[in-house]
């Protein structure tokens, strides 16, 4: 009997990838997990996120965000970019859920959706891209500002965005 060879980290990391095309997510990322140079991990997680972000699948891209033991592992430019990538698609809410995975990371990419809206003239979806803001003072200077550029008509109300914010936060728990 022929012993069996260990596949190598480049290896596992194509067979993760034809695993990820193939749309064997779960496969993909077990058979990622095995890999530790992180040259390959890096890759793989990048182009698994990749993958998925072209197929337009919000939950997949959020679960592939969610999976990766080491978010450093996805961070790049197109990495920052997905949740424009899906509003400019015209899928608010899923750059909004998207930028929501990221974390801490996602904080300037839902700034950045929020933008997108407001040249849009879409002030609700301004009002709930900002809402997932942590940090009250960002999100009411963001709001004054953008209200600022809208017609008086369509002005942010800065103290009712707190209040349904504040009923939002008491529902949830």
């Amino acid at each position: 009997m022929m012993p069996t060879q260990t596949p190598t980290d480049e290896q596992l990391k194509d067979q993760a990838i034809r695993q990820a095309l193939s749309g064997d997510t779960i496969g993909a990322r077990e058979t990622i997990s095995g890999v530790v140079d992180r040259r390959y991990l890096r890759d793989a997680w990048q182009i698994m996120l990749f993958i998925e972000s072209e197929r337009g699948n919000v939950q997949a891209v959020k679960d592939t965000i969610v999976s990766c033991p080491d978010r450093s592992l996805l961070a790049s430019h197109f990495y920052l970019e997905l949740p424009q990538v899906f509003v400019k698609a015209g899928d608010r809410s899923g750059a909004i859920e998207i930028a929501k995975a990221m974390g801490e990371a996602g904080t300037l990419p839902l700034i950045g959706v929020a933008a997108h809206l407001a040249q849009d003239g879409d002030v609700a979806g301004v009002r709930e891209a900002l809402s997932n803001l942590e940090d009250e003072d960002l999100r009411t200077m963001i709001l004054r500002k953008v209200s600022s550029l809208q017609p008086k008509a369509e002005r942010f109300d800065t103290r009712s965005m707190q209040g349904k914010k504040a009923a939002s936060d008491t529902l949830a728990a």
